[in-house]
């Protein structure tokens, strides 16, 4: 093996060079010995991978994005060491713990508890440290004595994922990797994951984050990754990658949006959190008002307009911020805001509150639009509940203007 410098080791924890993966797929199960019998191909070759390469930074969060079947699972599976590579070199520096279809390799006839030491101990824990760390993973996975001792075979579903991911946790890595482990149980084991995972990130661990909610990759990673088919189609600032990655997904679904009649949003929304779970905090109108306080769907240009949105506070225990984005009809985001970049401090209360987001001299030009608004945790991250694509309103300016937005500006000419 290539030696590697001090410097090396700390600044580059993963390195991926000219990684695949071939899958053989096979019309019928018996046509695999058949191939070997008769030496003759009777597979197709699947590429999940092709010539991928990466290298990651000591302490940097990296995201990866990219539709189903782009190949994204089989890249983490790779660099958690789960799946090995076709062709290629991988190299992995540290401990490596992975948030991975998580309690998938849970024994289903052996107890909470016994599947604990197992897979801890497959972590590389030893049966001492694992019994120092023993009622840390049962009280973060809110699972009590008498549960862990039944078999994880008459788990329901929440619960078989919160001890995994209790488990998963229960290490410090050096690299660890994040498969959409954010929407893992209700919204406090949620609110307790994401806390565990920016603790990790505070930290300095280097994190590998797959995640289908582009919010969280441009809050939470550096660098990004666009896979598509199996090969990178994008790659660098966060930024540059989503936007690419969202360009095409607004291409492939059709540029233009269909008006869904939504003036206002009505009282009647049913907002669910991220898990299907009924959200803790929930948005139960917004409006958009002109400069006279009016509820409206058309603005002028430089004149005063609000969005106001109203909230049912049903959970005292969770902090939250509201963010609101400004989108264009064809899918262009005009404007992002929220109460925690404003400094603010997040909403704790119970009952009904009112965030008013006041626009001076409103500068859009003239266009159809559509506002996204969230409630997002008082990381700014996880999203407790939202509501996206609705009051939709058009805009009108002078004809002379032209463009997305009025910039203040000054003209001044000087004669020679």
């Amino acid at each position: 093996m290539k030696s590697v410098s001090v410097f090396q080791k700390a600044a580059y924890p993963v390195t991926l060079k000219n990684v695949s993966k071939v899958y053989r797929l096979y019309s019928r199960p018996v046509d695999r010995i058949r191939e070997i019998l008769f030496r003759k191909t009777l597979h197709r070759n699947f590429w999940a991978l092709r010539d991928v390469n990466l290298v990651l930074r000591k302490s940097e969060t990296f995201g990866v994005v990219g539709e189903n079947g782009a190949g994204k699972s089989t890249l983490l599976k790779i660099v958690a060491g789960t799946t090995r590579p076709s062709s290629g070199s991988v190299e992995v520096r540290g401990m490596v713990s992975a948030l991975l279809e998580l309690g998938a390799a849970f024994h289903p006839e052996l107890s909470g508890r016994e599947n604990i030491f197992m897979q801890a101990a497959i972590l590389g824990l030893s049966e001492r440290e694992i019994r120092a760390r023993y009622s840390e993973i049962a009280e973060f996975s809110e699972l009590d004595d008498a549960i862990l001792e039944r078999p994880v075979k008459t788990y329901s579903s929440g619960m078989f994922v919160r001890l995994g991911f209790a488990i998963a946790t229960c290490v410090e890595p050096d690299v660890l990797v994040v498969d959409e482990a954010l929407s893992v149980g209700d919204i406090h084991f949620q609110k307790k994951s994401l806390d565990r995972i920016m603790g990790f990130r505070e930290a300095g661990r280097t994190i590998m984050f797959c995640s289908h909610n582009m919010y969280q990759v441009r809050t939470l990673c550096q660098r990004a990754m666009w896979l598509k088919n199996g090969r990178v189609e994008a790659f660098g600032e966060t930024e540059d990658v989503v936007s690419a990655y969202e360009a095409y997904q607004r291409k492939k679904e059709g540029s233009l949006r269909q008006d869904n009649g939504a003036e206002n949003i009505p009282v009647e929304n049913k907002a669910l959190s991220a898990a299907g779970q009924p959200a803790p905090v929930k948005i139960t109108r917004i409006e958009i008002l002109d400069a006279r306080g009016r509820a409206v769907n058309r603005l002028l240009s430089h004149r005063d307009a609000a969005v106001k949105i109203s909230v049912d506070v049903l959970d005292t225990d969770v902090p939250f911020h509201v963010a609101v984005v400004i989108q264009r009809d064809d899918g262009i985001n005009i404007f992002f805001t929220t109460t925690m970049q404003q400094g603010l401090e997040p909403v704790i209360g119970l009952g009904k509150v009112n965030a008013l987001l006041e626009i001076p001299g409103f500068p859009i030009l003239s266009g159809e639009y559509s506002l996204f608004v969230y409630l997002l945790d008082d990381h700014g991250i996880q999203v407790l509940d939202m509501a996206e694509g609705v009051c939709r309103f058009s805009v009108r300016s002078d004809p002379s203007e032209m463009g997305i937005v009025a910039l203040e500006h000054h003209w001044h000419i000087e004669e020679s």
